[in-house]
This record gives C-alpha cells, structure tokens and sequence, in this order.
C-alpha cells in the first residue's frame, strides 16, 4: 500500500509572471508545509494573455523561463514533487510556444515533459470562439511516468475531451490522471465536472484536475479545481480563487475500484460497426 499526501493549487494567472511566480511560490510552501509529497500546478502557470497571438514574442524559452526555474529550485528545497500543470515556452524559432507540462523531482531534475496534444481550437460563439493553435504548436506522443508508487498519466486542458487519450495512458499503466487546466467559463459549469468524473470512472484512476480561476487578462476562467477518486467521487473542490486542494492518493483505492469494475478486463475486440438504414 502506498499514501501520497497530493495538492492540486489553484491560480489566478496574469500577465505579470512576477507576481504569477509569488502566488506560486506561497500555495506551493503552504503544499509542503501540510504534507504534500506531489503538487500539481494548473494549465500555463507562468503567463496567460488575453490574445493567445502575443505568447510568441512574450514568452522565454525554456532555458530563460523564471517559473520554470522557480519550480525546479521549490521541488529541490522542499523535496517534493512538482507537477508544474503546464507552462507556455517559446520555441526556439520564436513563431509558436509550447503549451508544455514538467513533472520535476524532489531533486530539481526535469524528468520528463507532455506537450499538450490537442489545442483549444473551438466556434463557441457570443466572443467565445478560440484558436490556440495560431499560437501553440501541440505535441505528438502520450507520456506515463512511473513513480513507484504511481504512475502519472500527462495530459492538459481540452485533452480532457478526448477519452482515447486517457484509454492509451491507463494502457500504459496510470493510475492518477493529471488534468490541469484553464477551462473556458461558457463550457465550465456543464461540462467541467462531468467530463472530469467520466475520465475517472471509466479508467479507475485519480483524477487530480488543477484549475486557473478568476480573470485571465480580463477575461474569466472555470476555477472549480477537482481531485476525484477511481469511484468518480468529488474528493476535494475550489471555488473561484486561489487555494490549494490537498487529497492522500491510496493505492489500495485503486486496486480496489479495479477489482470491483474490472472494465479492463472485460474489453472486446469489435469491429467496424453496421450502418442500417432505417428510412
């Protein structure tokens, strides 16, 4: 059996990555402070833009990045370690970023990255219409690290849509799905919480969903981080400022759910599926 005493922080993102690196630093020491053994950070920690068009020439490459500095130096002072959700790094041809999660051991080492797959490009309407790719080039492979005592399937923001995604990563082995996001507020309050429960239920896995929350450079985000269970049971949420969810992960809980819903097991091959025209 293993127990990891894990935070999901909630942030409140702005153009001032100085200011967005103190918000950081105080929820991840008040994490530590209470036992966290893993953080995780929400979508674009470091910087979000009410256009997406101005990431490119805002933003700093990975070795330039001071959040990205500041995470590693926190995991290696406090020994955890820290999801940083994702954080939006210009490429080094400076046309698009990366939407890109770190996970950062306890030493300060990056261990692996996840460059966000599928980008936010969506016809909302009523001003809601986005297009993120015009910014952020998405990434082309799934990422599972094992931890151990966990192993952590990689995902951001608007994969959460696509259940395949989450299909191939419990394939590989993960048993804690990390969903950090900027959600949209027109989607949000319907689509948010089910989609997060859905993603458990169906993999038997934690879901552990930190959020952006309150104005994005004037316009408003979801908030409502979520850590939910294997059962699908809401374990801890936020409301719409910054705090941090703290959940002990229990391997046993796993198992358990596993053996209780054995979906894995039971799945069956099927092929393409008939077209019957009934008119």
């Amino acid at each position: 059996m293993a127990i990891w005493k894990t935070a999901a922080l909630q942030l409140c993102t702005t153009a001032d990555v100085a200011a967005n690196n103190r918000q950081i630093e105080t929820l991840v020491r008040q994490a530590a402070a209470a036992g966290a053994h893993l953080v995780s950070l929400p979508e674009a920690a470091n910087i979000l833009l009410r256009n997406n068009l101005d990431y490119p020439a805002t933003c700093r490459v990975e070795a330039e990045d001071s959040t990205l500095a500041l995470c590693r130096a926190l995991a290696a002072e406090l020994g955890i370690w820290l999801h940083a959700g994702s954080l939006l790094i210009r490429q080094d041809s400076g046309d698009r970023v990366w939407n890109r999660a770190y996970l950062i051991a306890p030493d300060g080492r990056i261990v692996t990255t996840y460059d966000k797959l599928h980008t936010f490009d969506v016809a909302l309407g009523n001003g809601a219409d986005f297009r993120e790719s015009a910014a952020v080039a998405p990434g082309d492979s799934a990422v599972v690290v094992d931890l151990g005592a966990f192993r952590l399937g990689l995902s951001i923001c608007y994969d959460l849509r696509f259940p395949y995604l989450f299909d191939a990563l419990v394939q590989a082995g993960a048993d804690v799905l990390m969903i950090p996001a900027s959600f949209s507020p027109v989607t949000g309050p319907v689509h948010w919480e089910p989609l997060l429960k859905a993603r458990a239920i169906e993999s038997g896995a934690y879901v552990v969903a930190a959020a952006q929350c309150g104005m994005r450079d004037g316009v408003r985000v979801h908030g409502h981080s979520m850590i939910v269970s294997p059962f699908g049971e809401i374990l801890a949420e936020a409301g719409d400022a910054p705090e941090g969810l703290i959940v002990d992960l229990d391997s046993d809980l796993i198992a358990e759910t596993r053996r209780r819903l054995p979906v894995r097991q039971q799945r069956r091959q099927i092929g393409q599926p008939r077209l019957v025209r009934g008119f």
